[in-house]
């Protein structure tokens, strides 16, 4: 790897061969792929629009609250890094089938947790197992050529959306009609099936490995583009853990919302969001991604500012819906920037490295919050979502992204 220390797209010619079958074959591959994703993401986040609800029912306060939903970033802060080398070495495969079985498992963990401190070890474990993202992601865009990292990014990230979606949206009316320990069951049912799924698709295999050594990680963690973006993603990740996926789930049902609306409100913002990445590759390539991520943190703090003074289920699931546009217009523009800015044989690497840096915002966001809202009321957690929001803004302005 030639480590450089301006910012860059790799544009190198090492590209990955695929399987040697038909073309048919290779979507299928494809699909199969994809198919495992959208079970692994409905696997983690089935049971999210209950989950805070579901601590406070095992007796944590606000602030025990925070601590549960930041440990799911424990283990993707820990472990993305190592992940991301060591699908470079030996294969993105295995990872990636270990992260749909620790799903499994962490979700079968959190129905049968007693108290709010087991119930922190079982989403420490399912955090261990989003882990697993970086292998899965990476094995995706594996099966399209290098020049068409941003199609495949924009690809995987609307399954990734589309998962949340179905997840929160079925998540919400299977609590109410079933009860909270059902969304965890179905997560682990989901979480194994999406494990036999992707052991039935080969991984193609790099034709021009790069060696490894301590050498080629630490260029990887010293590229200045990877850095910015990392950085940026941390204010995303606070905004989505702190408020989406952390406290406004507590928000609305202050407000009166039942948990089949909580799952409603949930699910407007994701399918904005889908729009949102829908749009990102076409406001990228017209205005640059620059341009795109500064619209998108727009959109975001607006909605976060007016999410403190609402009071009307209708009128936060419309906020919730201009703030999933911006955060998943957001998110797929700087995934692809991350994924584009090292060698193809190296790039399992490069996204561990940006997935373990944003998890900072996946644990500062609830971890902060939980005490904000203990202390000044859940209203001021937006207003710390909209201040990392304006950070975020402002890194991008910094210096132009460059075009993928």
């Amino acid at each position: 790897m030639t480590n450089s220390s301006t910012e860059h797209v790799a544009t190198d010619s090492n590209t990955e061969s695929t399987p040697k079958t038909s073309g048919l074959s290779q979507k299928r591959y494809i699909v199969t792929v994809a198919l495992a994703t959208y079970f692994f993401w409905i696997s983690l986040y089935l049971y999210v629009p209950v989950l805070p609800l579901h601590a406070q029912e095992l007796g944590a306060n606000l602030q025990m609250v925070g601590i549960v939903i930041a440990s799911y970033a424990i283990g993707q802060l820990v472990l993305r890094i190592p992940i991301g080398v060591g699908s470079d070495i030996i294969g993105r495969k295995p990872f990636a089938v270990l992260a749909l079985v620790l799903s499994a498992v962490g979700a079968i963990w959190l129905a049968i947790s007693p108290d709010p401190w087991s119930l922190f070890a079982a989403r420490t474990l399912t955090g261990v197992a989003a882990a697993g993202w970086v292998a899965i992601s990476v094995l995706f865009a594996s099966y399209y050529p290098a020049g068409n990292t941003s199609r495949a990014m924009a690809i995987i990230m609307s399954v990734n959306t589309l998962s949340l979606v179905t997840a929160t949206f079925v998540g919400g009316l299977v609590a109410e009609y079933f009860g909270n320990l059902s969304t965890f069951y179905g997560a682990a049912g989901i979480g194994f099936a999406g494990a036999l799924l992707l052991l039935s698709a080969p991984e193609p295999r790099i034709k021009s490995a790069t060696r490894y050594s301590l050498s080629t990680l630490l260029g990887i963690l010293k590229t200045p583009l990877l850095l910015r973006v990392s950085a940026i993603a941390i204010t995303l990740q606070f905004v989505t853990f702190g408020v989406n996926f952390g406290f406004l789930p507590i928000h609305a049902e202050n407000l009166g919302a039942s948990k089949s609306e909580i799952g409603y409100i949930t699910t407007a913002g994701l399918l904005a969001a889908v729009v949102g990445t829908a749009a990102s590759a076409w406001v990228s390539r017209r205005w640059g991604p620059t341009v795109a991520v500064m619209a998108a943190a727009v959109v975001t703090f607006i909605s976060l500012v007016i999410m403190t003074i609402t009071t009307d289920l209708v009128a936060l699931g419309g906020l919730q819906t201009l703030n999933g546009f911006g955060r998943g217009m957001m998110n797929t523009v700087l995934i692809s920037t991350a994924l584009a800015s090292a060698p193809v044989a190296i790039r399992a690497t490069a996204m561990g490295s940006y997935q373990a840096l944003y998890a900072i915002g996946m644990l500062l966001g609830p971890a902060a919050s939980g005490p904000i809202a203990a202390a000044f009321g859940i209203e001021m957690v937006f207003w710390a979502a909209a201040a990392a929001t304006v950070i975020g803004g402002a890194l991008a302005l910094g210096k132009p992204l460059p075009r993928n």
